[in-house]
């Protein structure tokens, strides 16, 4: 017998492909087993509720069609029996429990179905696919409904890669059972912090004026005046907490040179020492541009950092940790001489060019909570206990009704919220208190298909989106949360579907901080800048790496591209600029003289820049790690920025042959002329190979070169002089990358428009574009080279045109 069920009703779960002149292909076989093996359970264990004579919940079962392809609706419905059996509130506990085969049996059949389901249903033909939330959009979802920031993403695996590229693709959002309990499991976690049923706990407050003498490795000491591999440590033993928000007050004094050069640059870190190594996360990071003393007020929850196990460890206790990274990695030189006490030890010299940090005080406090219950209770609960003190039925009613349209981002009828209340009142008996009870009717709707997917219009037609369904599709487009207030007001007043309006709320929301999510993720994706995870840069060649090197390279990319976006740059830039985005330590790599501080800035771009084609995070992901790859640069080019990506190699293609000593000390340019005399290799290698020649000047640690080595093994074999030239398949030949750049931006412009335009509208619409949308891609390229290509420009044209807004 089934627990009362709550059947939520799902906009859209699944949707059938719509009649097309083109073929299909065959749909993959369809789960077999419900009559001979699942129905017979059913019949024993939950027929007698929910069957002819009886049907708690208006849920009938034995008349439910086990056909999820040609019945939509009962694919909704079988949707919610798979997530009521799975947060164990079926059968319940007045009736017999599936034994753990029967339940096996169960979910075996409903998930290989539903699944099966999900693949024939999530159809194209211009119509967006139906979406999961992306691992990201989750954990920002659920920080601005819940008003928490932790961590709700821990246990849910990575989302995979799309064959475009992209990680918000429908087609490659699964879901599976494995998935759903971790959902169910963050959504508990998560709702156990919200709302609060114990005291309001002990606040803890610790001042520091002489760091801690805490033994350091790395060459690091304790001290309050911060250079080099100095750190200022406040030590925590007992008394601290293990939740909640807290804050550290740093006051500090800067000494600036006389002379132009660096800046303080103070980090703050929190954590412990279990043994020889430190565990500790950075709280913050900030230039220090003033002389004389100043105060900061850092602010998180201490949950979101590495905690100590209480009574064990060598050291234990809490650590704080201030520290100067104006030049973290400088060599410290030391002489000998007399200590204070007179003793001759080897003592540091101090360098009169670097900006000390001199540490007057640092202040620990927390759990701070201004009111108790605090703030994000409060918002969940809202006026309820006030407003109708005594009746939980009225309170729950009410809560729901405040709650459930922000979570589920649409206007929510009264059926839908009905459905809950009456979830709550079954399971209020197993529970002490309103809160507990509350929690685990929350828990339901935190994993319903209307949070946990974008869902839009339930239609085999194409139609125009609501408002309300507009709003969610532009913030999860450019924020990678849920709408903000002036998106809710504005879908209310039905004013979002302006057009005008509509450009408007691009402007103002790409200011926003929440677009950081956007210039991350789409720039992240589109230019591959995790390739470079997948590279080390070899020692052998290039000497030792600065540490941080990857992520510098990492961060000029993104900052480039919300430069570009931000300031409605020409999207031209990314092919060449006059400008480029670094910070100290990137300058210093580059060789450029004169920027100060660890924060990304605009420059004016150095002889050899230009263009993210001379960005590290490109040189260094599409390289070998001791040499540059001809090929992986070359199909960075054809792939990411023209969206022409070479076929993959076919089988049992010959590798080079790097074995033979002779052949490992040829250029790679002789190497691939080798390759390319095989026949099965010589059509693609021609169309592949001279893209990324002209990329050659550039060495794996993306830096210019005038000579490429060769190695075998760990010894470097020969080196051969830099040939940047080449000779295009069109049979355009250029001498360096300047010269690729002005082709691309001459020959190649209408596609890279044209490349541009299609990732960001497979992006904003999460699927892959399909032969419908061509005329669509051209249209928009089109105005957009009309308006110089401008990036800004480009997204409003996307966030109006008939793709976007409609399903």
């Amino acid at each position: 017998m089934l627990r009362k069920l709550i059947s939520l009703k799902f906009s859209s779960l699944y949707f059938v492909f719509c009649a097309s002149l083109s073929a299909k292909p065959e749909s993959p076989t369809a789960p077999e087993g419900y009559e001979e093996k699942v129905r017979p359970i059913l019949q024993a264990k939950c027929f007698g509720c929910h069957g002819e004579q009886k049907q708690k919940g208006k849920l009938r079962l034995d008349t439910l069609s086990a056909d999820l392809i040609k019945d939509v609706r009962s694919a909704e419905t079988w949707h919610d029996v798979r997530g009521v059996i799975n947060l164990g509130e079926m059968p319940p506990d007045d009736e017999e429990d599936l034994t753990t085969e029967e339940r096996n049996v169960v979910l075996d059949w409903l998930n290989a179905t539903i699944e099966h389901a999900h693949k024939v249903h999530q159809s194209k033909d211009g119509q967006v696919v139906l979406r999961r939330l992306t691992r990201d959009q989750y954990q920002n979802t659920m920080r601005d409904l819940l008003g928490l920031d932790i961590n709700y993403i821990q246990d849910i695996p990575q989302d995979p890669m799309s064959p475009d590229g992209l990680r918000n693709n429908g087609s490659s959002l699964q879901m599976t059972a494995e998935q759903l309990e971790h959902y169910i499991n963050a959504a508990r976690d998560a709702l156990d912090k919200a709302i609060v049923t114990d005291p309001q706990p002990k606040m803890f407050r610790h001042s520091f004026t002489e760091s801690s003498k805490v033994r350091m490795e790395r060459g690091e000491i304790a001290g309050n005046r911060l250079g080099p591999k100095v750190r200022f440590i406040g030590r925590i033993k007992d008394d601290y907490p293990d939740e909640g928000p807290f804050e550290i007050r740093v006051k500090v004094k800067a000494e600036l040179p006389e002379k132009k050069g660096p800046i303080p640059r103070m980090r703050v870190v929190v954590g412990y020492r279990p043994d020889t190594l430190l565990q500790e996360e950075t709280m913050a990071e900030l230039d220090i541009t003033k002389e004389g003393t100043q105060e900061y007020v850092l602010r998180g929850r201490i949950e979101n950092f590495p905690l100590p196990v209480r009574g064990q460890g060598k050291y234990p206790g809490l650590l704080v940790s201030v520290m100067n990274v104006a030049n973290e990695h400088a060599e410290v030189k030391t002489e000998k001489r007399k200590d204070e006490n007179g003793k001759m030890r080897n003592l540091r010299i101090e360098d009169p060019n670097f900006p000390y940090l001199a540490v007057e005080s640092v202040e620990f406090k927390g759990p701070i909570y201004e009111s108790w219950p605090p703030k994000h209770h409060k918002d969940i609960l809202i006026d309820s206990q006030e407003k109708f003190p005594g009746d939980e039925a009225r309170q729950i009613t009410h809560i729901l009704r405040s709650f459930l349209p922000k979570a589920w981002r649409k206007n929510v009828s009264s059926e839908e919220v009905e459905k809950l209340t009456s979830f709550f009142a079954k399971i209020r008996p197993d529970f002490l208190g309103f809160e507990e009870a509350l929690k685990e009717t929350l828990v339901l709707a935190l994993i319903s298909q209307d949070f946990l997917y974008l869902m839009e219009p339930d239609s085999l037609r194409k139609r125009k989106l609501n408002s309300h369904e507009l709003a969610t599709r532009l913030s999860y487009f450019l924020w990678n949360t849920l709408p903000d207030d002036r998106l809710r007001d504005l879908a209310l007043q039905n004013r979002l579907i302006e057009s005008d309006v509509l450009r408007q709320e691009v402007q103002r929301m790409v200011k926003d901080t929440r677009a950081d999510e956007f210039i991350h993720t789409f720039a992240t994706q589109w230019l591959d800048v995790d390739a470079i995870e997948r590279i080390e840069i070899e020692p052998l060649i290039y000497g030792k790496t600065p540490p941080g090197l990857k992520e510098n390279f990492r961060n000029e990319t993104i900052h480039f591209f919300g430069e570009i976006l931000r300031n409605n740059l020409s999207a031209e830039n990314f092919i060449e600029s006059d400008f480029q985005m670094v910070n100290q330590e990137l300058a210093d790599h580059y060789g450029i003289e004169g920027v100060f501080g660890g924060e990304f800035r605009k420059i004016k771009k150095s002889a050899s820049r230009g263009g993210v084609l001379t960005h590290g995070s490109v040189l260094l992901g599409h390289s070998a790690g001791y040499d540059s790859s001809i090929i992986k640069r070359a199909v960075f080019i054809r792939k990411n920025l023209l969206n022409d990506p070479p076929l993959p190699p076919p089988p049992n293609v010959p590798p080079l042959d790097d074995a033979d000593p002779k052949f490992s000390k040829l250029s790679i340019r002789d190497q691939l002329r080798i390759h390319r005399s095989d026949p099965a290799c010589a059509d693609c290698h021609r169309n592949i190979d001279p893209w990324g020649q002209m990329l050659e000047g550039y060495g794996a640690n993306g830096l210019v070169r005038e000579a490429i080595p060769r190695k075998r093994g760990r010894k470097v074999v020969a080196r051969h002089q830099v040939d940047t030239t080449g000779k295009l398949p069109d049979g355009t030949e250029l001498k360096n990358l300047d010269d690729l750049k002005k082709y691309l931006l001459t020959e190649r412009k209408k596609q890279f428009a044209q490349a541009l335009t299609s990732k960001l509208l497979a992006y904003a619409l999460g699927r892959s574009l399909e032969f419908s949308d061509e005329p669509l891609v051209e249209e928009i390229a089109k105005k957009s080279l009309e308006n110089d290509l401008r990036l800004q420009s480009l997204v409003q044209s996307i966030v109006t045109s008939r793709a976007f807004l409609a399903k």
